[in-house]
């Protein structure tokens, strides 16, 4: 058992390669697949207000191999999260992941403080692999912003989708930041 509520947000540095993360943005970022993010309720950009590009579906993917091949590159390091969140946490039971959601919030986008597991889609583990840090703001705010993650291109951060992780994306002051998410079930 861990002793606090945030021993179990978890960072993990250097998850994701600098040249795999630089194989996204240049494949993805001028990409024609990108729509405004929703919720549960539908679009509603005073709440999430970002892009989103659902990378893993079989229309983005399909007849492109380099996509194809980026898809592949994401799962191991989702693999890799997964093996190394369950050591440390031994009983997330987790068997598969929800695909690859890539993110993109320009100067001013923000997603307001929410939790990532509801009803219609359960999740156990949420999973935010970040690909670049040449932006400012845009950090993870938990607990109406009393904890705020800042990290660098390459890291993961991991933390249980439960209502008693709510977590907002604070606006982006400067420049764009690219992240792509999963959630673990």
């Amino acid at each position: 058992m861990k002793d606090n509520i945030k021993d179990y947000i978890v960072v993990l540095r250097n998850i994701v390669s600098l040249d795999l993360c630089n194989a996204i943005l240049k494949e993805y970022k001028n990409a024609d697949e990108w729509q405004k993010a929703h919720t549960v309720g539908g679009v509603l950009s005073e709440i999430r207000n970002c892009d989103t590009l659902e990378m893993s579906q079989p229309f983005v993917i399909q007849d492109n191999k380099e996509r194809a091949r980026i898809d592949a590159e994401v799962f191991k390091c989702a693999a890799e999260c997964i093996k190394q969140y369950k050591t440390k946490f031994e009983l997330a039971n987790i068997q598969d992941d929800t695909g690859y959601e890539l993110l993109r919030y320009k100067k001013g986008e923000f997603y307001k403080e929410h939790v990532d597991t509801f009803l219609t889609a359960p999740r156990l583990v949420s999973c935010s692999f970040h690909l670049n840090d040449d932006y400012e703001g845009g950090e993870f705010g938990f607990f109406d912003k009393k904890l705020k993650i800042k990290v660098d291109k390459g890291d993961v951060v991991m933390f249980p989708s439960t209502f008693m992780y709510p977590h907002q994306i604070l606006p982006v002051t400067k420049g764009t930041r690219y992240s792509i998410i999963t959630w673990f079930r």
